[in-house]
């Protein structure tokens, strides 16, 4: 196995003040260096010796671990980082080290000794030194997938009978993912549906299926249909469409099929669904053909090969961390790995698409036109930022040439540099990439993450990594003196350029109407930042404001009002009492006077005619 060298970072001394550009890049390396403490990986190992096999794991952050692994086991390992194994052997000790998110394979030489080899996977480098994630491993250390679980009208068991028997077989795959992958399957609902008994096509029965069934309360729908009797030969026994596809559809019919078989397509769906292909290995249940009768023979063991053992497992260490939606979602250099994995599972079948297919949908975010505009929107902002974090500030009265913007002057200030770097992108991504740039760079939670609407936009643009380097520079910037109201307002810019004007405004009203349960309450001020953002953002892609004028002459002043007088933190009690329902005319009255003071603003007020001599 080739080992790469380590590399190493050295930073020069200077005992003159730091200039910006190189602040700039010795914050980011500190930055980058110690967002490593935070980094969740994953290596498999899969034994080919043909013995059990005694191994000494020791992670280079971590304290290490013997682990005995069994004939033909495969067993991800989760870590930080890359790792150092030891093996003995007739007549050697073997040492190597193991790059992070990679899988191996022990195996021995023609004259016994072990050896471990990677499997090449497509390796540039992408992940092998470990990264970041979102969020907190240790705050959900198993990913919770609720389902619900349903037969259709063909089903000739009594509800306690089939519920049982499926429940049982939900718990039983659920075991398996939960032992190799920290996720676990919980039943949280029951149901039925009418399938249609003219339907002869398994694909055209999960189209019905997924028409028919709504997934909620659970996240993942899982039905059995009886529709026709199960067969054997090439035909199919279950489906999905892919990873985090909220459907799964299996026949359950003939009881020439047994429970160990039915428990094995089962479980080869779900690991489509949290991100496994096809695989040619004969032992692994991803094989694309089943029903071999293997599943029922005694010692059969249901197991994923280690490559996508490798996938699953990386998916499913950033599930626990936020609530993954789709693909789109995870952070771009997951993605990048993944496609990695994937092709190289494509090559191995090349006349299956399960695997393509994957490597095509995660690779296909990062890399379109707008991500690219937005990364480099985003960036222009973060540069802006590190540049006036290097400046002094100011104190009292003492007379600086040039301090540090704060508070609405930064805001004013990272607007213009971000239409700045947005005025020569290409026509087409000028106004969607600068919308969803500047709310990205002014955006300090991860409100904007889980925004359905977006197409996983913000992961294709900031991976973790960069997120953190970019809140360290950030600061504080404001609308009219207050963070939140800059929130909003950017959030709002963010939803109309991702879903539209009517739908932003729609999710800003709920969102207060949600907070008038709250402790904090419905708030008008917030309500008016939202509607000035949608107005803002309209204004852009409508190109009644140039990007030209916003990089020169942008301020807080022109396109937020002013929010005084507006009612706050109102209980739902109070809501009702002062303005009724969002039909009242109190309540509409209100928004009227928003409106107005949007309408008002420079930015929006109708220029006076010049008048003609």
């Amino acid at each position: 196995m080739r080992l790469l060298p380590h590399s190493s970072l050295r930073f020069a001394a200077t005992s003159n003040i730091l200039r910006r550009r190189y602040w700039r890049d010795f914050l980011a390396c500190c930055l980058i260096l110690c967002s490593a403490s935070a980094a969740a990986d994953v290596i498999v190992l899969a034994n080919r010796t043909g013995r059990a096999l005694p191994v000494r794991f020791a992670p280079l952050s971590g304290a290490p671990q013997m682990l005995t692994l069994a004939v033909g086991e495969n067993v991800p390992i989760y870590l930080d980082g890359k790792a150092n194994i030891s093996v003995s052997s007739p007549g050697a000790t073997m040492n190597r080290s193991l790059d992070a998110n990679c899988a191996y394979f022990f195996a021995r030489d023609n004259k016994g000794r072990i050896d471990v080899q990677k499997i090449g996977l497509g390796e540039d480098g992408t992940l092998m030194n470990g990264h970041s994630l979102p969020g907190t491993a240790s705050r959900a250390p198993i990913a919770i997938v609720t389902v619900k679980i349903l037969v259709d009208e063909e089903e000739p068991g009594r509800q306690p009978v089939w519920e049982h028997r499926l429940r049982r077989r939900v718990e039983a795959a659920s075991a398996i993912f939960e032992k190799y992958f920290r996720t676990k399957l919980e039943v949280i609902a029951v149901g039925t549906w009418n399938s249609d008994n003219s339907t002869s096509d398994f694909i055209a029965s999960l189209d019905e299926f997924e028409r028919e069934v709504n997934p909620a309360p659970a996240k993942l729908a899982i039905g059995f249909t009886s529709q026709w009797q199960m067969t054997r030969g090439r035909t199919h026994m279950a489906g999905t469409r892919g990873p985090l596809h909220s459907h799964i559809l299996a026949r359950e019919g003939s009881p020439e099929i047994s429970e160990a078989e039915k428990l094995e397509f089962l479980i080869h769906e779900l690991g489509h669904y949290f991100g496994a292909a096809h695989s040619p290995e004969r032992d692994s249940v991803m094989r694309p053909v089943l029903g071999d009768n293997r599943a029922g023979s005694a010692g059969y063991k249901i197991q994923f090969d280690p490559v996508n053992m490798l996938a699953m497992a990386i998916i499913s260490d950033e599930m626990r961390r936020r609530n993954l939606t789709q693909l789109s979602e995870l952070a771009p250099e997951t993605r990048r790995r993944l496609g990695q994995i994937y092709m190289e599972l494509a090559r191995s079948l090349p006349d299956d698409a399960a695997a393509l297919g994957y490597a095509q949908r995660v690779r296909s975010e990062s890399s379109t036109p707008l991500a690219i505009a937005t990364r480099s929107i985003v960036k222009a902002m973060v540069h802006a930022a590190i540049d006036n974090r290097a400046l002094p500030i100011a104190a009292g009265s003492a007379s600086i040439a040039e301090s540090r913007r704060q508070g609405d002057g930064l805001t004013n200030y990272l607007v213009r540099a971000a239409a700045h770097a947005a005025v020569d992108l290409p026509d087409a991504v000028r106004a969607p990439a600068f919308l969803y740039g500047v709310a990205i760079g002014l955006s300090d939670n991860e409100f904007l993450a889980k925004l359905p609407a977006a197409g996983g936009i913000v992961s294709a643009v900031e991976p973790p990594s960069e997120r953190m380097i970019r809140l360290a520079v950030l600061g504080e910037p404001t609308m009219r003196g207050r963070r939140d109201l800059a929130q909003h307002f950017f959030a709002t810019v963010f939803a109309t350029a991702a879903a539209g004007a009517d739908a932003a405004r729609a999710a800003g009203l709920a969102k207060e109407l949600l907070d008038s349960q709250r402790a904090s309450g419905f708030s008008f001020a917030d309500l008016a930042a939202d509607r000035a953002g949608t107005r803002f953002a309209s204004s852009v892609l409508e190109k009644h404001i140039t990007l030209g004028n916003i990089g020169l002459t942008f301020s807080v002043a022109s396109f937020m009002p002013d929010v005084a007088g507006l009612p706050e933190h109102i209980s739902a009690k109070d809501f009702a009492a002062q303005f009724g329902s969002q039909s009242d005319l109190r309540f509409t009255k209100q928004l009227k006077e928003i409106d107005e003071r949007i309408q008002k603003l420079p930015a929006y007020a109708p220029t006076k005619p010049v008048p003609i001599r």
